[in-house]
């Protein structure tokens, strides 16, 4: 079967619009509309500036591909039906399908309501006043169907006979399937006086009932019970087409607090839950279920930077409790118009004046208390969904009150909330916190941003900063804001959280949690983390497997794969304490710049230019507060101060720093793991903080296009099922299995390290293995990983210890003459020597301004430590030789073999003719 793109490339829309039967006057003109009497043809076709063909109605808003095109000519209401209908007029035949999941048995359970839906519709129309068109789009898209179920155990009227009922069906957002029904019984007496069962999940699982609607809508109405989202829905498109940007999802009860409400983001949401009244007796006397609900998605929404405002109950007839009642009462047109009246108050859910009749608002518990100067004001304060206004009482020319409405601000103060925010030793450590700092958060709503919230943090002593409320928008009458500001602050407690500054897995309250980009409270976000405003990639746990086989065959030697594992268990760093940066290397033209393109697509990965990393600051800023990744592209093409920064930024980042900067001693947390990328990264002071994946090895099948996303969140909220102490034994048995086939010696500390290096490599590759549900040995993963490890150790034996750096530069020194102080070629117990003191080594060069900069960047400058690596490297014959060189008795001198500074690559340019020690 050809894919959606396929058809959009293939099919000529000329030749689509003959087939369809639409009409074409001119031969080179415009067609008419299938949908009404044109006079002037309306409907034109062309070919964009990418090749590909579309076609607009210029007499209406519909227009876009072939697909669009069947579906506005046939009238068809989904998408997958449009493809269908494309197959059968270009005779492409169906691929053959795929061998059936095997079926929960909520799944079976939603096949049998689905089969009859029939008494399903005649309820919903003729009892319950949905229009027939809306119940027969919820039909089609499988969201209602008709359970006739009743038990042979219990007696018609006993709790749990059961009886006819609507089904409505619970989709999984990310997959699609089936997780719970929701069965709304036609006779509640039938079935003992219960009205509704769920069967399956329910906490979590929101009915949607059109997902594609869901992606398109602009505006999002969200109540307790499906019946009353899809009374909204056919209030809001009684033909149900589709083009209404409103649609509803129902959270199926009052549990909000499991409820994610991320998939609502770029959304702007109307709360609508049930007008319920005080409850008269019990632990809940006084209080409203319902309303209360409200307040707790208003808090979650607005931490969640979602707008949102609720629907005036007050507007509503006296004794309607939901949506439904309203829409049986006043039918559709009218109950449209009350849900788009929302509360102006203020405070969402808070009245400032006396309620209208049947409005319950004033008689039960209120969502905040103001004393009684403030209450006395707050009325006058209404806003709009992104406006603010101020309220005069006059006269008019009749002595009657008139309220005159004047502009306040530009904008909407959705939340002004406290906020305490995690210490960073606290969020990555686990320990409890003694340094907490606590903030103010403030989530305006702006006509710029209508389906986002625009956050600000501010200190306490910015919080009544009016220029700081001006960086929102225009604020026209400051005096009456100030004082809106004053009553405000009697709310922070409302949304108010901790917090984690910080992108990625951190600890709260002794737990590993996922914190997000959103889930920050930065004062200075552009500037204090790369990912701030970052929500990983989210799907389908079994998403993950095909990007693994694909990243596993694009590389020989599985060197692609190795970089994902290193990126997707960076993650892992606040488990162990430590994670290794990567060393990409890769000759021109072996794919390195297409591989990164893809890893930056699968994973929400950032690749830093060069340009990006002129200067200190901006090293810092990118790999700050997170630990998912950052790339630095080709670091040896930059100067040598920048370089020797950079080194510098991946030591302290190895494991995490913590360091302020600037006048308002800005926190920032060095800790993300850095790939570096190119054919030769300067990396010699960072072998012991470095795995290494090589392309070189050769090339595979490139990545397709079409791979799907990894599902990062997924992975991330799996691997938070772990304690520190679990993590903490598998890395632990990682080191012994690579210690089994490590080929460095025991006693060499620098190989040590790096084998620690590659043992967090193979912990995240058993972690994902379980979580993507592949063998641990897929692929001949750890044999391909023990080959590199090994490899990088036995290439960089010469290269690991500092006393190498320092001897090579010496030696450079010495043949270019520039070494000042005395040194002496000889034969010390007959083994051919270089003399030279360590001390006059470190002199030249921390005194020799040419290598100045080298010197601040060298981890050893002491003579003391310096004689101690030479001395145990096994490179000194003897110490505290003595030697006249140019009349001056030299002593304290180092006899180093020559043969053995060459077996560690460091070969002097030795004179002819050596004198030997009497």
């Amino acid at each position: 079967m050809a894919s959606a793109n396929d058809l959009k490339q293939r099919i000529d829309l000329h030749d689509l619009a003959t087939r369809l039967g639409m009409e074409r006057p001119d031969p080179s003109g415009n067609y008419r509309s299938p949908h009404r009497k044109d006079q002037n043809p309306s409907l034109s076709i062309w070919t964009g500036n990418d090749g590909m063909m579309r076609w607009k109605d210029h007499a209406g808003d519909a227009g876009g591909s072939c697909i669009d095109l069947v579906m506005y000519v046939e009238g068809l209401n989904d998408s997958g039906q449009a493809l269908s209908r494309l197959h059968e007029i270009y005779g492409i035949e169906p691929d053959r399908p795929e061998a059936p999941k095997e079926k929960t048995q909520i799944e079976w359970v939603a096949d049998q309501v689905l089969a009859n839906p029939g008494p399903a519709k005649d309820y919903l129309v003729n009892e319950r006043k949905l229009s027939a068109e809306v119940v027969d789009y919820l039909i089609a898209r499988k969201a209602v169907g008709h359970n006739d179920w009743r038990s042979t155990q219990k007696q018609a009227g006993e709790q749990g006979h059961g009886g006819p009922a609507v089904s409505f069906i619970a989709r999984c957002l990310h997959t699609n399937r089936v997780v719970g029904i929701d069965n709304r019984y036609f006779d509640k007496e039938l079935n003992g006086g219960l009205k509704t069962k769920s069967q399956g999940e329910k906490m979590g699982h929101p009915w949607v009932p059109d997902l594609n609607a869901l992606k398109r809508a602009k505006t999002v109405y969200v109540v307790e019970s499906a019946i009353n989202a899809a009374s909204i829905i056919s209030a809001f498109d009684p033909k149900a087409t589709g083009k209404v940007p409103v649609t509803a999802v129902a959270l199926r009860g009052l549990a909000v607090d499991t409820m994610d409400f991320r998939f609502l983001q770029n959304k702007f949401v109307v709360v609508c839950m049930d007008n319920d009244p005080p409850v008269e007796n019990g632990p809940m006397k006084g209080r409203r279920p319902g309303p209360e609900a409200g307040w707790e998605i208003y808090e979650a929404l607005s931490a969640l930077n979602i707008p949102c405002l609720f629907v005036d109950h007050a507007k509503w007839p006296e004794g309607v409790n939901d949506v439904n009642d309203l829409l049986q009462q006043l039918g559709p047109a009218t109950t449209m118009n009350k849900l788009r009246c929302y509360e102006n108050w203020l405070i969402q859910g808070f009245p400032g004046s006396a309620p209208a009749k049947g409005c319950h608002a004033t008689h039960a518990r209120r969502r905040v208390t103001l004393p009684d100067h403030d209450f006395a004001v707050y009325w006058q304060y209404r806003v709009r969904p992104d406006f603010s206004s101020f309220v005069k009482l006059g006269e008019d020319e009749e002595g009657n009150e008139k309220k005159t409405f004047h502009d306040l601000a530009g904008f909407r103060i959705a939340a002004l909330s406290r906020v305490t925010i995690t210490s960073a030793t606290a969020a990555l450590t686990g320990e409890s916190d003694s340094q907490p700092n606590t903030v103010f958060a403030a989530s305006v709503q702006v006509p710029r941003h209508p389906g986002k919230l625009i956050r600000r943090v501010m200190q306490d002593e910015q919080l009544h900063n009016i220029d700081q409320w001006k960086r929102f928008g225009p604020i026209f009458r400051p005096a009456q804001f100030a004082r809106m500001l004053n009553i405000l602050e009697r709310t922070t407690h409302m949304g108010g959280r901790d917090a984690l500054n910080f992108v990625g897995i951190a600890w709260k309250q002794g737990k590993p949690v996922l914190n997000e980009g959103p889930d920050c409270y930065f004062s200075e976000p552009d500037k204090q983390c790369p990912y701030h405003n970052l929500s990983f990639p989210s799907g389908p746990v079994h998403q993950a497997k095909p990007v693994i086989e694909a990243y596993a065959k694009t590389m020989q030697g599985n060197s692609a794969l190795t970089l994902l594992v290193w990126a997707l268990g960076a993650h892992l760093k606040t488990f162990i304490g430590k994670w290794p940066h990567m060393v990409l290397q890769a000759d021109k033209g072996t794919g390195k710049s297409t591989l990164i393109k893809r890893l930056e697509r699968s994973i929400a990965f950032t690749m830093f230019s060069g340009q990006s990393l002129k200067s200190e600051f901006r090293l810092l800023t990118s790999i700050s507060h997170t630990t998912h990744p950052v790339g630095w592209e080709e670091l040896s093409a930059q100067g040598k101060r920048i370089i020797d920064l950079a080194v510098a930024q991946l030591q302290e980042s190895y494991n995490y720093t913590v360091t302020r900067r600037g006048s308002d001693m800005l926190e920032y947390v060095l800790i993300a793991p850095v790939l570096l990328a190119g054919e030769d990264v300067p990396v010699d002071s960072l072998l012991g903080k470095v795995v290494r994946a090589d392309l070189n090895k050769g090339k595979g099948a490139l990545i397709p296009e079409s791979l799907p996303r990894f599902p990062v969140k997924e992975w991330l909220q799996f691997i938070t099922r772990y304690s520190r102490e679990q993590v903490s034994t598998l890395y632990h048995e990682c080191i012994e299995y690579m210690e089994k086939y490590s080929m460095a010696a025991a006693h060499d500390n620098g190989a040590t390290r790096m084998r620690d290096n590659y043992a967090c490599l193979l912990m995240a590759w058993r972690l994902l293995s379980e979580f993507a549900d592949v063998p641990s040995n897929y692929n001949g993963f750890h044999n391909d990983l023990i080959q590199d490890m090994n490899s990088h150790i036995k290439e960089t034996d010469s290269d690991r210890e500092p006393w190498i750096w320092i001897m090579e530069l010496i030696l450079g020194e010495l043949d270019a003459g520039h070494y000042r102080h005395p040194s002496h070629f000889d034969t010390v117990e007959e083994t051919f020597c270089l003399l030279i003191r360590p001390s006059h080594i470190m002199q030249h060069i921390g005194q020799s301004p040419a290598l100045k900069h080298i010197y601040d960047g060298l981890p050893v400058k002491s003579a003391r430590v310096l004689k101690k690596q030479l001395l145990k490297a096994g490179v000194v014959v003897k110490d505290g030789v003595e030697k006249t060189i140019n009349g001056r008795r030299i002593s304290n001198m180092l006899a180093l073999s020559i043969e053995e500074l060459q077996q560690f690559g460091l070969a002097p340019s030795v004179p002819d003719g050596p004198d030997k020690i009497d």
